[in-house]
Order: structure tokens, then sequence, then C-alpha cells
């Protein structure tokens, strides 16, 4: 069936003490993934503002020595390919250096130290520092895919700051391929060829067509990137970016100048509403096929109150049902501004 924005609207009935105790209707929303079908629910809103941690403090204290990413430390403590895989065991960009990562999450799992800076703040990155840090591993996915000829599912990732998972703060993404897919890989990748089956379209541009159309979640073409807001998000924020390339042989350099332009947009947003922490990961087709493209998924994180308490909680992790607080039309609407 062609792409459709279902939902559904719930109201909970109770006396709210903060209105006198008049008797009002909240609403809940659940949006349905129009790929997937997948749920996650739109809550109410108490309008606190997001407040970011500054981390210059922290910064002192696991810098030089203590840091394994560091100037001093890198060339000399992080592990090495096999020169068959790497001649010389590392990459060098102009800042960004790979190397295996010493407790891999996949089959291919390499670590890029992207700049010599130990802690970099939302508006000290750079087009060139981003961009680098994507194109220096994009020789090695190339050697892995001619050295294993297995490999079918490639990403990208990057945890920035402890509230999205960044064990270490000096700015870091990895490297994944394997054969085996991630949950999030394997559900794309067969609604996408079931999508393309019935429709005899591609998914992820017919979505950037319908969402540019109807404008409600469009935020702005940068390049070769489509973006959007997601129907329905993953998280508090949830914007995709659908790339003219299909697979990893389409990416060139340009394509990564493009991401870090769009990065760096998203990254004003950011701090105009006191967003600090975020996951992203580029999702790389490695075979051709007209039901699959390279898409982004970029989701802010954060702590809430002054426990600072995860947003992530049970209905993220053993529900599998996303919350977010606000709407992704507003949500869209402001980060447009940007593009």
């Amino acid at each position: 069936m062609p792409i459709s924005f279902r939902k559904h609207e719930e109201f909970f009935t109770f006396h709210d003490p903060m209105q006198d105790g008049k008797l009002i209707d909240r609403k809940t929303e659940i949006r349905f993934d129009p790929l997937t079908g997948e749920t996650s629910r739109i809550i109410f809103d108490p309008g606190a503002p997001f407040v970011p941690k500054d981390y210059s403090e922290l910064a002192k204290e696991t810098e030089g020595a203590k840091c394994p990413f560091c100037a001093e430390n890198v060339s000399k403590i992080t592990p090495r390919f096999p020169d068959e895989l790497v001649e010389g065991g590392r990459f060098v960009g102009k800042e960004a250096v790979v190397f295996p990562n010493l407790f891999p999450y996949s089959k291919h799992n390499a670590v890029v130290r992207m700049s010599e800076q130990h802690y970099v703040k939302l508006e000290e990155f750079t087009k060139e520092l981003i961009s680098d840090s994507f194109n220096a591993p994009h020789q090695y996915i190339q050697n892995i895919l001619e050295f294993d000829s297995k490999t079918e599912y490639v990403s990208i990732n990057w945890n920035y700051l402890p509230p999205s998972g960044g064990s270490i703060l000096h700015p870091h993404i990895h490297v994944l391929a394997s054969e085996q897919p991630t949950n999030y890989q394997a559900t794309v990748t067969s609604d996408s060829h079931a999508f393309y089956e019935k429709e005899g379209k591609n998914y992820f541009t017919s979505l950037a067509a319908e969402e540019s159309t109807l404008g409600e979640r469009w935020i702005g073409k940068e390049g070769s990137i489509d973006w959007m807001h997601a129907f329905a998000p993953k998280s508090h924020c949830d914007f995709i970016g659908v790339f003219e390339a299909a697979t990893f042989n389409e990416l060139t350099t340009d394509s990564y100048g493009d991401l870090a332009e769009s990065l760096l947009r998203f990254f004003h947003y950011f701090k105009e509403i006191g967003l600090e922490s975020f996951n992203a990961a580029l999702f790389i087709p490695v075979n051709k096929h007209a039901a699959e493209q390279v898409h982004f998924r970029l989701i802010p994180r954060m702590t809430i109150g002054a426990l600072e308490t995860s947003d992530m909680n049970v209905f993220n992790y053993l529900h599998g049902e996303p919350l977010t607080l606000k709407a992704p039309e507003e949500v869209a609407r402001n980060a447009a501004k940007f593009f």
C-alpha cells in the first residue's frame, strides 16, 4: 500500500491539581511508522526547558595521559589492524585516526578518533572535522568488502557525550560491518523490499518526496540529502536524512561534506533549544537494489530534572515503544529555520 501516516488518539480523564482541580481530558497520541508499522507515543509536554550540561571540568580530568585517543596515546596504545587488511595497521586522515575496537560489537568494528582536541563542544565542530571523520573510514570499509565478501550490512555510528552512552569524552565514531544485521537493519531491509514489491518504488525516496509535498515534517535539502522529521519518532526528536546515494559505492567525498554541513545546521538548532548530546547512525547498503537507500538518523539525548534522569525507560527497552514529548511537526518547523 502507498505511504500512509496513521495515528490513534487516546484520552485520559482526571482532575488536574495544576488547574484548581478542573476535570480535563489529556491526550496521548500513538503513531505508526509508515514503513514498519512500529508504534511510538507522543505524550503531554510539561514545557520544561532542556538544560545542557557543561563537561569542561570532566574534560580536564580525563584528557592527556588518561585518554587513549589524545595525541600522545593514539598511535601508541590503540590496537592495529592486520597488515593484510590495512597496511601500517591504521588509517589516518587529517585529524581522524581509524583503528580496531578492543571490544568489538560486530565482526568488523573500527573506532574513528575524530579530532586531536579532547573535548569538542557542539559549536566547535567544523565541516572539515566531521567530513574527515566520515571520509577516513571509507577506505577501511572498502577493504572489508574486498577482504570479506560475506559482508552485507554497514553502518557508521556516533554517540556524543555521556547521555548518549558515549564512554569516552574524546569525540569518536564506530564503524560496524557484518553479514548479520542489527534488528533495525533487518526490519528496514525486509520492509523496504516488501514496499518495493507492492508499490514498485523505493520507500525512502518516496518518503522524501511525500514529506516534501506535505511540508508538515519537511526540514530541507542540503546538497544530496533530503531531511525530514520522522512521523513516528524513536525519541523526543528523530531526524531522517535520505541520500541520493543508494549504496556504499555511490558515496563520495561530497556526500560526506553534505552530511557534515547538515549536522552543523542541526547543532545550531540544538544549541538554541538547550540540547547537547545525541545518537546518530549512517546506514549503508552494500549491494545495489532498487528497494534500498543510504540514510541517516539523528536523535538528541538528554537527562531530565535535578536527578539527571535518563530519557530512556521501561517503555523504550522492555516495551520497545519510543516516547516523545515533542510533536514532530513542531520540531520540524523549528529545525527547518536552520536550513
